[in-house]
């Protein structure tokens, strides 16, 4: 219905970042580019990452967009196993890769409530983690009690894109990284009419780089 209403209004053309699903493009009739935040949060994490550093996949359904974070931060993969207890709630069982006494970068698409990545958190620690723990997403909501479900002294740093306005300004780990260079290049080569298949890939070379400011949560 949202797709219909869009095009009924005269959209013409889409531009999405991590979609949750990306069967959604399907409910469209226009042209839908589909791009990716993950090159330009780790191009921000690539300096703040300590050494042996592990990327995590919270599931098995975020495990493409980790091996993208692991090619792109040159570091190894491992992947949480769930088992649904119930239709509202899931726990973690198994925790395949090696994390036994080293940092990790927990990854997801978007922050919510925090329950799913607050899970994780307990489920790498009691696997042997490093208590040096941090959090990259694309998009951050930070609903229903997220940052207090995140206020664990493990996790180090936040890492979310400005695809939502962050409400919460007085949170010392949370860092906000700019998506303007990557959308504003996006536009640029739309009118243009070039192509964007290596957008992504530059945004991880470095080829926009936006400034950061001092702030606790800046934007990088």
């Amino acid at each position: 219905m949202v797709a219909e209403l869009m095009e009924t209004v005269g959209i013409g053309h889409l531009v999405t970042v991590d979609l949750h699903a990306a069967q959604i493009e399907g409910f469209f009739h226009i042209p839908v580019d589909g791009l990716t935040a993950v090159p330009t949060l780790c191009r921000a994490l690539a300096a703040r990452l300590p050494a042996g550093v592990v990327v995590v996949s919270p599931d098995e359904g975020r495990f493409k967009a980790a091996t993208e974070y692991g090619r792109l931060l040159g570091a190894p993969v491992a992947v949480l196993h769930k088992s649904r207890e119930n239709g509202a709630s899931t726990r973690v069982i198994k925790v395949v890769g090696e994390v036994q006494g080293r940092p990790c970068l927990l990854i997801d698409d978007m922050i919510t409530t925090g329950g799913t990545l607050a899970g994780a958190l307990q489920a790498l620690l009691q696997a042997g983690a490093r208590a040096e723990i941090y959090i990259a997403a694309t998009h951050g909501l930070f609903v229903d009690g997220a940052r207090a479900k995140l206020s664990h002294p493990a996790i180090r740093g936040i890492y979310v894109t400005d695809s939502v306005t962050a409400t919460t300004s007085d949170w010392p780990e949370l860092s906000v990284v700019s998506l303007a260079p990557l959308l504003g290049e996006t536009i640029r080569r739309l009118c243009a009419g070039q192509p964007l298949p290596d957008l992504n890939e530059r945004a991880i070379a470095g080829a926009e780089s936006p400034p950061a400011t001092d702030q606790r949560l800046h934007n990088i």
